[in-house]
């Protein structure tokens, strides 16, 4: 087994590369410092850099490891292979909300998820313009702030308040799930997976439902609910991998199996056919 890095050395080099080169950059950015990866997909020079200043950072904690980051999968999409790996390797989201933080929106994390032999072994996520780090290594329980999170019981199905992506889907399913919003709380979109994850954690939300899965929008903050005590499937059953993007059932993440089964059933009407 892969000797760690201790999880604190890890947020440290995290919040300095976020504070330095993301959170410094933030409504300061220039128009030809912003572009598109492909069409409604910007990037930023802040993206860039701090996933620069992320790969020297993180390299240095583990020697020999691979970066998988998501710039530099945008430019060789080979990279993900290494998530497969008998090795180390890092996976770094620099900006999770590119198109709020490239529109002055102070809605954006920075995440990183550690891989060792294929599983997720760390994850952190770091809001910085509110200085909150959340964090988890498998085994040891999900902390933000410092303080262990443990979610609590599941609240009653008007109180469960989420957020859906579910654009271009299943238009039978999303249209089940609009004559059913009236049965659950508030629905809430921040357009940062990290942050819905972060509320997950606090209690101020309590699902979310993601079409696309990219590892890098998904690995840190599976691994910290799943240490919390939350729950996460995609809709048909099947567990989330990250070396699988694309796939025909939505993922649904949960503060809570109960919780993740009520949804399934009264939200989308699925009925326990699994």
């Amino acid at each position: 087994m892969t000797d760690l890095p201790d999880p604190a050395a890890v947020a440290a080099v995290i919040k300095e590369a976020a504070q330095t080169e993301a959170l410094a950059r933030f409504e300061r950015l220039q128009a030809h410092e912003i572009s598109e990866k492909t069409p409604g997909d910007p990037v930023t020079i802040a993206d860039l850099e701090t996933e620069r200043a992320l790969n020297r950072a993180l390299s240095s904690l583990l020697p020999g490891s691979v970066m998988v980051g998501e710039e530099a999968v945008a430019e060789n999409p080979g990279l993900l292979h290494a998530l497969r790996g008998e090795g180390a390797c890092w996976l770094i989201d620099p900006i999770d909300g590119t198109i709020n933080y490239a529109a002055g929106v102070p809605l954006f994390a920075c995440m990183v998820a550690l891989i060792v032999s294929g599983e997720v072994v760390g994850g952190w996520i770091y809001d910085p313009v509110h200085d909150v780090m959340a964090m988890a290594e498998k085994g040891t329980g999900a902390y933000l702030q410092g303080q262990r999170v443990t979610l609590g019981p599941d609240p009653a199905l008007a109180r469960l308040s989420g957020c859906l992506h579910l654009s271009g889907y299943d238009r039978d399913l999303a249209a089940t799930a609009a004559r059913n919003f009236d049965a659950v709380g508030p629905l809430l979109v921040l357009h940062s997976a990290g942050l819905e994850y972060q509320m997950m954690l606090r209690g101020r939300l309590h699902y979310a439902v993601y079409l696309r899965t990219n590892p890098w929008d998904h690995a840190p903050g599976q691994l910290l609910l799943a240490e919390a005590g939350g729950h996460t499937s995609r809709l048909d059953g099947s567990f989330y991998d990250i070396n699988i993007i694309n796939h025909p059932s939505p993922l649904l993440a949960a503060v809570g199996e109960g919780a993740w089964w009520i949804l399934r059933d009264r939200l989308f009407g699925l009925k326990d056919d699994l």
